[in-house]
């Protein structure tokens, strides 16, 4: 029998035998987790990391209590102690009637979910992908200091079941290169930049056929990587005050991930939310238009079943900057009194128009193009915010001089009614599709 066959033979094992031991219901969730890492720097085989794990999360609920634990435990007897110790816990505990399972009118009922690339990625193949990366510059220029490549392939196969009939398995598998590069700047700087290239299979790698390297795509992401942090040499700061600010796409995420948090039912139903009661309300500009799209089996984040074995749908989360949905799985529904939607987001899309970061810069005319965050934060309750950028500053619509240590500052709700236009430049290798972003209005602080 293998791994994965075992697992769901002792989900069902630890059903049964929690119900025989006196609780009310119960949820299994079975997650079997393949991962390994090949790291080149420079011209050396630097890195080589490989795990493997398997878990068993069992929640239980007793006499109108509720209670979790987890184990890596595969047989019989080790689960009957758990769930005997695990039991007398839990009925120790407050009564929690907001904990309950999935109702059947909208728990996943579909059949197994395969997103997962089947054939082998042989070590070779790897070394061979990481060294055409890192000798794509390699000796290019004087000004490299380091250049390195991690390749990490995963697999995640995950089954839920419960005693009501819930039963839902998927597998799927991601492979990615991430090259990093620094380089000689001013005053003995060492500016670094990155880039990143990934998909479900390994043809996202350039691999027609999982053995030979078919396309440069492993080194045009060296390469970008070089280029981009020989860009960021001799950086300047501007004059504090109010800009255009377009926000590069890899780094939009960052303004993005405020909002999401705040619509989470752990922050609303604990009034940690600067987004509370806002529902149906205006909360940005109408530039603004986020879905969360769920069934995308290309992308990562496709998921057709949440943590809790919850049925996932399309769904407008905001609509021309109305605010439509939260994100409310069974307990914090119950809580708030409230339909439950889902636990979290999946594939998250921001909606935007045919232009990218260069097009967006010629309209800005002038302004700052925000490259990456450095730090800070945002309060979850005012939604005001601080983060360090850096980035490049925009003359009559080109790129001038990098710019760093600058503080943007601002209030989240504010910031995104400033949202003035949308790209279509969104990365694949992200479940949040998030596009490059400009604002007007934005607060800089610098000199």
């Amino acid at each position: 029998m293998n791994e994965k066959n075992l697992l769901q033979e002792m989900c069902k094992y630890t059903v049964q035998s929690a119900l025989n031991k006196g609780a009310s219901a119960v949820r299994i969730t079975a997650i079997r987790e393949v991962s390994n890492e090949f790291t080149v720097l420079n011209d050396s085989l630097e890195k080589i990391q490989s795990a493997t794990d398997s878990v068993i999360q069992i929640h239980l609920f007793a006499d109108g209590r509720y209670g979790t634990c987890t184990t890596n435990k595969k047989d019989s007897a080790g689960i009957d102690r758990l769930l005997d110790h695990t039991l007398t816990s839990v009925r120790l505990l407050a009564k929690d009637p907001f904990r309950k399972l999935v109702p059947a009118k909208v728990r996943y009922e579909g059949s197994p979910i395969q997103i997962a690339f089947q054939g082998p990625l042989k070590t070779e193949t790897k070394k061979e992908l990481l060294f055409s990366c890192t000798n794509a510059v390699l000796g290019k220029n004087p000004a490299l200091i380091n250049v390195s490549a991690t390749l990490a392939d995963r697999r995640r196969w995950i089954h839920i079941e419960d005693s009501s009939g819930l039963d839902c398995t998927s597998d799927e598998t991601w492979y990615s290169i991430f090259a990093e590069c620094s380089v000689k700047g001013s005053d003995h700087t060492r500016p670094s930049d990155w880039d990143v290239i990934g998909g479900i299979t390994p043809a996202a790698l350039g691999l027609e056929d999982c053995s030979t390297p078919h396309s440069s795509l492993v080194g045009e992401c060296a390469v970008k990587a070089l280029k981009r942090a020989l860009d960021k040499r001799n950086p300047q700061k501007i004059s504090s005050g109010r800009y255009l600010v377009l926000v590069e796409n890899r780094a939009a995420s960052t303004l993005l991930a405020p909002i999401i948090q705040a619509l989470s039912g752990a922050s609303l139903q604990q009034k940690n939310s600067f987004l509370l009661n806002q529902l149906g309300q205006r909360i940005a500009s109408p530039v603004l238009t986020l879905t969360d799209d769920p069934h995308r089996k290309e992308l990562p984040g496709c998921r057709f079943f949440d943590n809790e074995g919850l049925a996932t749908k399309k769904r407008t989360v905001i609509d021309a900057g109305i605010l439509n949905t939260f994100y409310l799985d069974t307990y914090y529904a119950g809580k708030m009194k409230m339909p439950c939607t889902v636990s979290s987001p999946s594939v998250l899309t921001l909606t935007g128009t045919e232009d990218n970061l260069l097009s967006l810069a010629g309209q800005m005319n002038n302004g700052l193009v925000v490259t990456g965050f450095n730090g800070g934060n945002c309060n979850p309750v005012t939604g005001d915010f601080s983060y360090g950028i850096e980035g490049f500053y925009v003359e009559n619509g080109q790129f001038s001089f990098p710019v760093n240590e600058m503080v943007m500052t601002g209030n989240m709700t504010e910031l995104w009614n400033h949202l003035i236009m949308a790209g279509n430049d969104a990365l694949t290798t992200s479940s949040w599709l998030t596009p490059s972003l400009l604002f007007e209005h934005v607060e800089l602080a610098g000199l």
